[in-house]
């Protein structure tokens, strides 16, 4: 919920382009623990939910959260913390 807060409370358009998107599946625990850490970190992504039609990624995904930049799967899972430890 405390992410949530902090995304609502940015006042920056929802078109506005990031450098990651990260996609998500409700229910998701990794999801969240994800989301929180790329806020914690202050990693500049949009979050968008893969199973809406309207936000749908850009390839087929099986597993979430689902990290992608570019058109370009990164990460996927909980793995999605380890692609940023490393870097």
């Amino acid at each position: 919920m405390n992410f949530l807060k902090k995304l609502l409370s940015k006042k920056t358009k929802k078109t506005e382009p990031k450098e990651y998107i990260l996609y998500y599946r409700k229910l998701c625990h990794d999801c969240d623990k994800v989301r929180d850490y790329m806020a914690d970190k202050n990693i500049d992504f949009n979050y968008f939910d893969c199973e809406n039609k309207n936000t749908e990624p850009p390839i087929p995904i099986f597993a979430a959260p689902a990290l992608f930049k570019n058109d370009e799967l990164l990460a996927y899972g909980i793995d999605v913390i380890e692609y940023f430890d490393k870097r």
